[in-house]
């Protein structure tokens, strides 16, 4: 649904990063990222499109506003299997491509936008608005948020886990996406002689961080001293998972790709909604506790949509 009565988005970039093309450690839908472009000038006419990928990327036929093609810092060591080969993940390749292209951007508000995902509606540049109630203490951003429910976890393995935000999509005031993404480079793993024959990353012997665990503690730490530190991927303390519930009722506004508008391609499409993730409702229950006690949440659709199928599957999980 495009308002015919709001059609100009000038006061909004959409910076676009990651592959364009496929590569071993990630493939690419064909032709996905010229899909993300033209979604976003049907539904966001007159916004700047900032395409920021990396050198040696194919992007014939792409017709951004503006192409960064980014040095490639490669994958980054962070763990050694028990016969010292190492592990490689893309923090860095993520963090150069966001980072480059929101610095560049000069219109106050900003979309975050993986190169394999797409819009299908503008949506989400509304919803922002509507939940204004917010508690100060628990605010370090100048307005919401909008992040996107698909991988923002509220449990892995059947326990809860905290500091588990999406990373596929962001919208909000530029000045705050920044403050998400505006992180140090992580440096390789060095081996350690001493550790031959284990298996070695920062947690052992614990479990190690999700990606997005890892992302959320550096640019949160960042921006509050007072922000947990997480000891393995299932530290929920009473005092860090009450802190991180707090967080994200005042400073997100987490929705389902289908009231934002998020195109996912095939990989990342479900027919039942996830039971693991966060829901809408899980978010409005907790605005409705920390921000506006006035507020309706309806529990009915919220049993229908996830609770029940939530219950039954930790429930299976805890027993496996």
């Amino acid at each position: 649904m495009i308002d015919n009565n709001l059609n100009d988005f000038s006061y909004i970039s959409v910076v676009i990063q990651g592959p364009v093309n496929s590569y071993q450690e990630r493939k690419q839908e064909e032709g996905v990222t010229k899909k993300c472009i033209e979604s976003i000038r049907r539904y966001l006419p007159g916004s700047k499109v900032i395409l920021s990928t990396w050198e040696g990327q194919n992007c014939e036929g792409l017709e951004p506003d503006i192409l960064l093609l980014n040095k490639d810092p490669g994958g980054n060591i962070v763990a050694y299997d028990e016969d010292g080969n190492s592990k490689k993940l893309n923090f860095n390749r993520q963090i150069v491509s966001t980072l480059e292209g929101l610095k560049i951007v000069k219109t106050p508000y900003v979309v975050k936008i993986r190169s394999d995902n797409f819009l299908t509606d503008n949506k989400f540049v509304f919803e922002q608005k509507k939940y204004s109630h917010r508690n100060s203490n628990d605010s370090v951003f100048d307005e919401r948020i909008v992040i996107n429910t698909s991988y923002f976890r509220l449990y892995a393995d059947g326990q809860e886990v905290i500091m588990h935000p999406s990373d596929f999509f962001h919208y909000g005031r530029t000045v705050d996406v920044i403050k998400i993404w505006d992180i140090p480079l992580f440096d390789d793993l060095v081996y350690d002689l001493d550790k031959k024959g284990l298996y070695q990353d920062n947690w052992s012997p614990y479990k190690s961080l999700h990606a997005e665990q890892v992302y959320c503690e550096r640019w949160l730490s960042q921006l509050d001293g007072n922000a947990p530190k997480l000891t393995d991927r299932y530290d929920n303390s009473y005092k860090n998972k009450k802190y991180w519930l707090r967080f994200i009722a005042s400073n997100f506004i987490i929705l389902e790709p289908e009231q934002i508008g998020l195109g996912l391609v095939k990989r990342f499409k479900k027919k039942i909604k996830r039971p693991n993730e966060f829901s809408y409702f899980d978010w409005l229950m907790l605005y409705k506790k920390y921000c506006d006690v006035n507020i309706k949440v309806p529990y009915a659709k919220f049993l229908l949509f996830v609770g029940i199928h939530r219950w039954i599957k930790i429930k299976i999980k805890r027993v496996i």
